[in-house]
């Protein structure tokens, strides 16, 4: 079985330095990787993904 890393809010904001509501803006506009909703009051990032885009490497909705 495959199992990916997830990743918390409050880990991702801190790796990025910036706040939830940046998060949640970005994640709507495309500009961040869309979250894993595991329950209706859980949310929780692919770290892969949050890997490329740390680096550059992730393309979202933005840049098309």
């Amino acid at each position: 079985m495959n199992t990916q890393s997830l990743l918390s809010i409050k880990q991702v904001c801190s790796s990025l330095g910036v706040s939830r509501t940046w998060l949640y803006l970005a994640e709507k506009q495309g500009r961040y990787p869309q979250g894993v909703r595991l329950t209706p009051r859980c949310v929780r990032f692919r770290a892969d993904l949050h890997e490329q885009f740390v680096r550059g490497e992730w393309k979202g909705k933005a840049d098309a």
